[in-house]
C-alpha cells in the first residue's frame, strides 16, 4: 500500500507541474469567437448549420423551425478543447441538494452572462453581447446584442428584456429593496437606455472601467442583468392588473404580488430547483423535477455553435441526483455512479480513484484551484461581546493565531504535501503579486505566538487557559458550513488543538448552509471560516471582500458591522476605525480610476495593509483539484484551473462536452 500511495504521489507531482493558465490549444484561439470573427481567424468558412438528430426530427414533425431560423443572424462559435464531438447521450451528476450549485452548475450547464472570460481566464470576448465599446472617460458603455437571438420557448431576446429587469425589477424597491452594488457604482444607479431593440447604453456617475469584466460575472446572467420580459408580465403589476396578480400570488401561497414574482426570479436563477417552462438562455432547460432528481434537455433555441456549424450543446440530457450528504456524493463518484464529479471529489480520495478508475472506466484528471486560501479564518472583529472585539481587533491577537498555525502539517495531512502553505493573498499569476503578501507571518512560530498574547496582557489562568481582562477565561467558537472543501471540520480541528496551546479555550461548531446565511451577516460567528477565492485578476480588482469589508453576505464574518457600514452610508452598523476606512478609500480608487498602473499600485496597497494586519488568516492555497470524468467524455481538458473566480469549470465550455461513440 505504502508502494502504491508513493506511486500516486508520484504521479500528482507530475501532473500538476504543468498547469497553467492558458494550454498549448489556447496559445492559438481562444474559446469562443463571433461567427465572422472565427471565419477571419481560422480562414475557413462555416457554410451550413447542423442539429441534434432529436430535434431534426421535431423540425420534419413541424414542432420546430429549421436550425437556420432558430439560431441568431451571427451565432457564437465554440472552439472545442480537443475536436469536434458527436451528438447525443445523458450526462449523470450528483448533488448535495438541488438547491445548492454543485456539478450541474459548473460542469453541465452553467450561467451565460453577458461577456464572458476566455479558458485563458483573463481575455474579456463576446457572449450574450457581440460587442462592447467602453468610452474614454469610461463612463458610458454600449452593448451590441445578438439580432435574432431567442429565449428557449423561441420568443426574441432583445433589449427590452434588459431593460425591463432593470426599470421594472431593479429600480422597483419592493421587488429589489437592496440595490446591486455592481450597478451602483459611486453608490448612485446607472442609467440603462436602449438605442435601438439590439443596441443598449450603460451610463455611470463615476468611472467604471471594470464594467466589461464586471459583464462576465454572476452579476450580468440570468436574474440579475436579463429577465424574459414575454414571461414576467403576467407576474408584474405594471403589465397585468394588480387584482389579477394578486389573486394568483394567493392561489399560489403567497401574501403579495412581489412575494409571487420573485419566487418565479428565483427559480429562473437557480439551475437546480428550476421551474419547467420559464425561457431561459442557457444551454439546458429543465424537463422535469421530483423531490431527489431533476433531468433537463438540450435548449432548441441556444445560439452557440462549433468550429463547422453543429449547434451545441451536443448531449442530449443532463440528470442531476439529490443525495444526503457530501460523503455519499464522494462515495458514488469513486463507484463510477456519476458521468463527471469535481464538487464532492476529495485530493485525500485520490489514491482510491486511481486503484478504481479501470473498473469505472474513469479517467482521473488533476486540476489545481485558484483558491488563495482552501480554508480561510476570519476573526470577526465586530463581534457584539466588546471585550472579545476588543481582543479580536487588535493585530497581535490575530498574528498569534496565524504563527500558531503548522502549515506545512496541515499540507502534508489534507493535500500530499502539493499545496502552498501561505498567508492569503492573490495567486502568483495575479499582477497584484507579491512573495512578500504571501509569506506575511505564515511561518510556524507558536513561542512567538505566545510572546504576543502574553504582551497584550493574557495572563494564564490556574488551568493553563488565558483569562480576558474582564477576568473570564478566554474562549472562542470556530463556525463553518462545510461547503466547496471537505477540509474546514478537520482543519478547524487542528486550529483547535494548536490555538489552545496558546491556552485559547476553542470550540469546533458545524453549522447548516441556512444557519450561516443568518448568522453571519447577523454578526453572530466569533471565528468564521471559508474558501479564500476571488484570488486571481478575474475577480480581485472588484471583489477584494477578504481584504476589505464591504460584504455583507454569507461567506464573510470577519466584519459585518463595518460592513453594514460601508453599504448603508454609514447609516446602519459601526463606525470603523480609520485603518479599515482607508481600505474603502482604496478599493473605491481601484473601482474608478482609469490608469491601470495606478490601480496595481492600489491594489498591492491594499494587500499591504492585509499583510501588516491579517485581516484574514490563510492556511495552504493552490491546493490540487480531482475531476473525475468518464473514459468517453471528450473534450474536458487534462489540467486546468477550479475556482469560483472562473465558474469552477464553466469557462472550459460544458457545451462541447461530448460523449465519444464507437
Amino acid at each position: 500500500m505504502r508502494v502504491f500511495r508513493y506511486l500516486v504521489f508520484i504521479v500528482i507531482v507530475l501532473s500538476l507541474s504543468s498547469i497553467s493558465f492558458v494550454s498549448a490549444q489556447e496559445k492559438q484561439l481562444l474559446s469562443q469567437y463571433n461567427l465572422k470573427d472565427y471565419e477571419r481567424i481560422a480562414k475557413q468558412r462555416i457554410a451550413k448549420f447542423n442539429e441534434a438528430p432529436i430535434l431534426a426530427d421535431l423540425v420534419k414533425q413541424g414542432k420546430l423551425p429549421p436550425v437556420e431560423k432558430r439560431l441568431p443572424e451571427e451565432p457564437l462559435v465554440v472552439v472545442p478543447i480537443e475536436k469536434v464531438g458527436q451528438y447525443g447521450g445523458t450526462i449523470r451528476l450528483i448533488t448535495e441538494r438541488l438547491k445548492r450549485l454543485g456539478d450541474g452548475y459548473s460542469l453541465a450547464i452553467g450561467i451565460e452572462p453577458i461577456l464572458r472570460l476566455a479558458r485563458d481566464g483573463k481575455t474579456i470576448v463576446p457572449n450574450i453581447a457581440r460587442a462592447w465599446k467602453l468610452s474614454k472617460d469610461c463612463k458610458e458603455l454600449v452593448l451590441y446584442l445578438r439580432k435574432g437571438m431567442r429565449w428557449s420557448d423561441g420568443e426574441p431576446f432583445t433589449a427590452d428584456d434588459i431593460l425591463f429587469w432593470w426599470e421594472d425589477v431593479v429600480l422597483n424597491d419592493e421587488l429589489t429593496p437592496t440595490k446591486p452594488t455592481a450597478w451602483y457604482p459611486g453608490g448612485k444607479p446607472m442609467i440603462v437606455e436602449k438605442i435601438d431593440d439590439y443596441t443598449i447604453r450603460l451610463k455611470f456617475s463615476v468611472p467604471y472601467p471594470l464594467a466589461p469584466l464586471c459583464l462576465t460575472r454572476y452579476d450580468a446572467s440570468e436574474r440579475y442583468f436579463y429577465l424574459p420580459k414575454h414571461y414576467f408580465k403576467q407576474f408584474h403589476i405594471k403589465y397585468t392588473p394588480k387584482e389579477k396578480v394578486e389573486a394568483t400570488a394567493k392561489q399560489a401561497g403567497f401574501n403579495t404580488w412581489y412575494q409571487l414574482f420573485l419566487a418565479e426570479a428565483d427559480y429562473m436563477q437557480s439551475i437546480l430547483i428550476g421551474k419547467p417552462g420559464i425561457p431561459t438562455l442557457r444551454s439546458f432547460v429543465i424537463e422535469r423535477r421530483g423531490l431527489d432528481n431533476a433531468v433537463y434537455t438540450r435548449n432548441p433555441y441556444f445560439w452557440k455553435v462549433d468550429t463547422v456549424g453543429n449547434q451545441l450543446p451536443y448531449v442530449d440530457k443532463v440528470n442531476i441526483t439529490e443525495v444526503s450528504n457530501a460523503e455519499v456524493a464522494n462515495m458514488k463518484a469513486l463507484s463510477g455512479e456519476v458521468d463527471l464529479a469535481g464538487t464532492y471529489t476529495r485530493v485525500d480520495t485520490y489514491p482510491a480513484y486511481k486503484e478504481n478508475a479501470p473498473k469505472n472506466k474513469m479517467r482521473v484528471l488533476l486540476w489545481q484551484t485558484a483558491w488563495g486560501s482552501e480554508v480561510l479564518f476570519m476573526v470577526n472583529q465586530t463581534y457584539s461581546d466588546p471585550v472579545l472585539r476588543k481582543i479580536f481587533q487588535d493585530k497581535r491577537f490575530r498574528i498569534a493565531l496565524s504563527l500558531a498555525l503548522n502549515r506545512d502539517e496541515i499540507n502534508q495531512l489534507f493535500y500530499f504535501g502539493l499545496g502552498q502553505p501561505r498567508q492569503m493573498t492573490v495567486i502568483p499569476q495575479s499582477r497584484y503579486y507579491e512573495e512578500e503578501f504571501a509569506k506575511a507571518y505564515a511561518e510556524y512560530n507558536p513561542q512567538e505566538a505566545n510572546r504576543l498574547l502574553d504582551e497584550m496582557g493574557l495572563k494564564r489562568g490556574p488551568d493553563g487557559y488565558r483569562l480576558r481582562p474582564d477576568g473570564k477565561r478566554l474562549e472562542v467558537t470556530i463556525e463553518y458550513t462545510p461547503t466547496d472543501t471537505p477540509f474546514r471540520g478537520p482543519i478547524a480541528e487542528l486550529a483547535q488543538r494548536w490555538w489552545e496551546q496558546l491556552g485559547i479555550k476553542v470550540a469546533v461548531k458545524e453549522i447548516t448552509p441556512e444557519l450561516q446565511s443568518s448568522r453571519a451577516p447577523g454578526n453572530q460567528i466569533q471565528i468564521g471560516l471559508w474558501t479564500g477565492d476571488k484570488c486571481t485578476d478575474a475577480l480581485f480588482p472588484f471583489q477584494p471582500m477578504w481584504f476589505v469589508p464591504y460584504n455583507v453576505a454569507w461567506e464573510t464574518t470577519w466584519a459585518p458591522q463595518w460592513a453594514w457600514w460601508y453599504r448603508s452610508g454609514g447609516k446602519s452598523g459601526e463606525e470603523p476605525p480609520r485603518e479599515i476606512k482607508k481600505l474603502f478609500e482604496l478599493l473605491e480608487k481601484m473601482l474608478t480610476t482609469t490608469n491601470e498602473a495606478q490601480r496595481i499600485s492600489l491594489g498591492k496597497e491594499l494587500l499591504r495593509s492585509h499583510a501588516k494586519n491579517l485581516w484574514t488568516i490563510g492556511t495552504v492555497g493552490l491546493t490540487p483539484k480531482v475531476i473525475l470524468a468518464k473514459e468517453n467524455i471528450r473534450n474536458i481538458p487534462e489540467k486546468g484551473y477550479y475556482a469560483w473566480d472562473f465558474y469552477y469549470g464553466m469557462h472550459y465550455n460544458p457545451e462541447q462536452f461530448f460523449f465519444e461513440q464507437k
